[in-house]
């Protein structure tokens, strides 16, 4: 595994690791600031949940400055927006006996056109670029011309 990848595991491991209910409020946490965030429409307010959030999850701190983790989960999710990945979703429900059922539900994702053209752009600016700095290549018509039109002398 690369050394990179595996420190960023290490970290994500210590991030979540630790005792059932330590898992669980870390969890419940990080959804609970992806809710007010989502909610939030002021910059500064959101700024100040995530440095809050952070401040208390000295764990996450760490994974975050993991620069080239974060680059490559990133990449990861735009490719899945791009190509339309699926989400899965489970419910759990408990009837009036006190039966627990849970229910599974598969999301099949429209792939995202903007997305797939910004990935594209990313990857291979060459081609994709929307401001192509190089100047066209033009193909030799030389052999045809001749061909077609003959060795420049009259008959």
């Amino acid at each position: 595994m690369n050394p990179r990848k595996k420190k960023a595991v290490e970290l994500l491991s210590a991030a979540v690791g630790g005792t059932e209910k330590e898992k669980n409020t870390s969890v419940r946490s990080l959804g609970e600031l992806s809710k007010a965030l989502s909610v939030t429409d002021d910059k500064t307010e959101r700024k100040r949940l995530v440095k809050d959030f952070v401040e208390s999850h000295k764990e996450f701190k760490k994974l975050l400055g993991n620069t080239d983790f974060v680059n490559s989960e990133a990449e990861r999710a735009l490719i899945e927006l791009a190509f339309g990945a699926e989400s899965v979703t489970e419910e759990e429900r408990t009837d009036s006996r006190g039966r627990k059922t849970f229910r599974r539900t598969v999301h099949r994702n429209a792939p995202n056109l903007n997305a797939l053209m910004e990935w594209l752009r990313n990857k291979d600016p060459e081609n994709w670029s929307p401001n192509p700095q190089s100047e066209p290549e033009l193909e030799d018509t030389e052999e045809l011309e001749e061909e077609i039109y003959g060795d420049g002398k009259k008959q």
